[in-house]
Parts: structure tokens; sequence; C-alpha cells
């Protein structure tokens, strides 16, 4: 017989057995919202930026939104002046990092993750015309610094910047000799000092710019024939790859994954119809298996598709929706569920949506949905915590919180009042709620 210790290791750590928190749901910001890009942490917590309009597209204002693993919401900011966020890193530290325009100029900014307070403000009033792209950390021979793109409609140089992640000073400034005749929108991290931007071109042709920082390194372009660029990422510890798609001619529609060594050699991938007529292919991530997700829209309904590592073969499916929704960008979690992220038509205007599906993009029969009448605060907490319940059937519930070796650390059975967690080390921990042999729900925390 097993030892009960080990069992709820089992759970812990095994996927396949999590409760798993499905959701779908909607937030609204003004008339029209136009998310961008979402990222997770290591809690499952979301964060997602981008703008929103009145009615008449006019006056657009910046926005960021946390939510918890369960798509609860957890705070927002918004900004009073016109502006728009592009893209958002969540740095070393647990700063959030968001890239933009504000005022018609280039604008960054970074937010603590845990309540959302503004930490510091890089405005350049002197880029009238240009805006920042794409954000991300890289770690150089120096430390830790922030890798942005800089980006202006029509013929341009290409240009990045490099900032201090902990308080927004400018550190350095590049630009290139060459012009480029489009805009950088994704970007992927391929080692710690090794970036991808990527964007469309001209003339149906993609563009990554990758960068390689260190001593006597720098940086080249990568152009290939696409209609857009779904993602880069990083395809193996040796390769990066770009996800997008193109026009074959005679409208027949490939989707394709090239990789290419980092050292900037070897060039492979393949491609695989798109079997529809009418689609759309916005964003895409890779899972740590390597499959790759892809979403967008088939027919005016939310799609998705998946390729797997080896490049063999691909499927898609769609999701059906109340009203019609629009897949922006995916990101596939560790547990091997997804977030996606995009915008559903409401009358005159749109809304942001997340969902979290399983692996496959469905969602988990009723039985298995996490019981939402659990409230869990706070997190991180630091003495005390409180699990609290409103429905009945969770009378006779106990609870185990375990530490990341799996060890139960205490056991709770009265979990309405609150558990004293003060002798605790530093460190994350997971909550298990066991009713009549079955998981009914889990919780993370951080013990500060």
């Amino acid at each position: 017989m097993k030892h009960p210790m080990f069992l709820l290791a089992l759970l812990l750590f095994s996927p396949s057995l999590f409760t798993q928190n499905y959701f779908d749901h909607i937030y609204n910001f003004g008339d029209i919202d136009h998310p961008v890009a979402v990222v997770t942490d290591s809690l499952e917590n979301i964060y997602v930026c981008g703008w929103y309009e009145d009615d008449n597209q006019q006056v657009p204002h910046a926005f960021v939104l946390k939510t918890d693993t369960n798509g609860q919401e957890l705070w927002r900011v918004t900004l009073a002046d016109t502006s728009k966020f592009y893209a958002i890193c969540l740095t070393h530290t647990g700063y959030l990092t968001l890239a933009g325009s504000k005022k018609n100029h280039c604008f960054l900014t970074s937010f603590d993750s845990q309540t959302g307070n503004e930490q510091w403000i890089n405005e350049d009033t002197t880029s009238n015309n240009f805006w920042y792209a794409t954000v991300n950390e890289i770690l150089d021979t120096t430390g830790y610094e922030l890798y942005v793109r800089k980006e202006a409609n029509g013929a341009h140089k290409l240009r990045y910047l490099l900032f201090n992640p902990l308080n927004g000073n400018l550190l350095f400034e590049y630009t290139d000799i060459n012009t480029v005749y489009g805009v950088a929108y994704t970007s992927g991290l391929m080692a710690p000092d090794i970036i991808w931007t990527a964007g469309d071109f001209y003339d149906n042709n993609g563009l990554v710019w990758y960068k390689h920082f260190g001593p006597g390194i720098g940086g080249a372009y990568w152009t290939f024939s696409s209609l857009h660029i779904a993602g880069v990422q990083r395809y193996s510890d040796n390769r990066g790859c770009s996800v997008h798609y193109f026009d074959w001619g005679g409208g027949d529609y490939y989707m394709q994954v090239l990789t290419m060594k980092l050292d900037v050699s070897d060039v492979w991938g393949n491609s695989f119809e798109i079997a529809h007529d009418v689609f759309s292919v916005t964003g895409s991530d890779k899972y740590e298996n390597g499959k790759f997700v892809i979403t967008g829209t088939i027919k005016n309904n939310l799609a998705l598709w998946f390729i797997d590592h080896d490049l063999t073969y691909m499927e898609d499916k769609t999701i059906p929706t109340q009203k019609p929704r629009t897949g922006i960008d995916v990101v596939a979690l560790p547990s091997t569920d997804m977030i996606l992220m995009g915008s559903e038509e409401e009358d005159n205007g749109t809304d942001l949506f997340l969902m979290k599906l399983n692996y496959d993009g469905t969602v988990s029969t009723p039985e298995n949905k996490t019981i939402e009448s659990i409230v869990f605060y706070p997190n991180p907490a630091n003495d005390r915590i409180w699990i609290k319940y409103s429905d009945s059937h969770l009378i006779n519930t106990k609870v185990f919180i375990l530490n990341t070796l799996g060890e139960i650390v205490k056991t709770v059975t009265d979990f309405n009042n609150p558990i004293d967690i003060s002798s605790f080390s530093q460190g994350l921990y997971v909550v298990l709620g066991i009713n009549k042999n079955k998981i009914v729900f889990r919780k993370q925390f951080i013990k500060m």
C-alpha cells in the first residue's frame, strides 16, 4: 500500500492528475479593446496589455491587466494620456516592463507585478512618430538589461536600445546602417544573451533581426517569404525558429516553421498547407516538449493549429463561441495547459477574453472543474493565510499544505479559520483540498 505522502506528491507533480482550473472570462475596458500581448509567471498568474478606445476609435488609452490562475481579476492599470502598450515582459525581479507609445512618442514603464504600483517611467519626448514595439530582458556580460526595439511607420533605420531594468535608465542606443520598411511586433529570447525580433518586411517578406550580445558579436538579418510572423521561439538548445504563413502562389497558403542554428547557419524547416479559404494567423507559442500551438481564426471562428516538434504533421481545430472571437496570442504553460487570449466582438465594439484550455485546446469535464466558491488570500503571505468556502459540499474537505518536495508540512480540517504559516520557510507551497478522495481545489502561494 502506498504511503499517503507519496500519493499526494504524485498528485502534486503529475500534470495529468491535477485538478484543472479551466475558465472562459471576458474583461471590458472601453468600447473597443485591443489586447496585444500576454505573459504568465511561475504561479500561472496572467498579464495582458494593449489599449482601448471609444466607439469612434479615438484617444487610445493603454492598459495592463493581471488575473490569477483561475482568471479572476487581481488588478488593472489604465493610462489617462493618449497611449498604447505593444509588448510586456516579466523581469527577474518580478516587475513588469511595458513598451509602447505615449503622446506620439516612445514610452517604457515598469509596474510591481504584485500590486500594480508604478516603479518607474521612461519617456522619450524627442521621438515623435516612433514607439517601442518589443521588450525582453537579456543577460549579457555586465548583467541584466532590457532590450527594446524602436519602430516607426514607413522606411526607417533599424534601431534597438538597452535599459536598466531596475530604474529605466537608458544604457545604450544602436542605429543600424540598413533601412527597413516594416515594423517588428514579436520577439523571443533564444538564449540569455541572444534575442530575435521579427515582423513584416516588404513585398511579402518576413524579417528576423537577431542580436548576439557579448564581446565581438553583432547582429544580422534573416529574411524569407511571409505574410505574417506569428512568433519566434526557441526550437532547441542551439536553434531558434520562426512560425509564419505565406502564399505559395495561386491562393495556396501554407504554415511554416523555419529553424536556424544560433551560430547563424543550417536553416531547416517544413511547410503545411492551410486547408481553408478564410482564415487568419496571429500568435503562437511552444510547449516544453516542443509541440507548437498557433492561434487565429478559421472561417470567422476561433481557431488553433498544432504542429509537432519534428515538423511532420499539422492539425487544426475551431472552438465554438457564442459571439465571434479572434485569437491574438497563446501561452503554453508548464502544466501542459494553455492560456488563449484575444478579442470578442460586441455591439459596435470588442472586449478582451481569456480562456484556459488543456493541451489539445479543450476544457475539462464539469466534474473536474475547480469549485469557484473557494476564496484564498493573501498571496504572497507572511504569517497567516485564509481559505474560505461558500459551498456546503466542501464542509468535510481536508486541506494539505505541501512544500516543493511534495512533503506535507501542515494538515487542516477547519479551513474557514486563519491558518498559521509563521514557522514555514520562505518559498513556494501548494494547498490541496481533498474531499471524498478527490481533489476539489489546488492553490499555490509564496511564503515571504
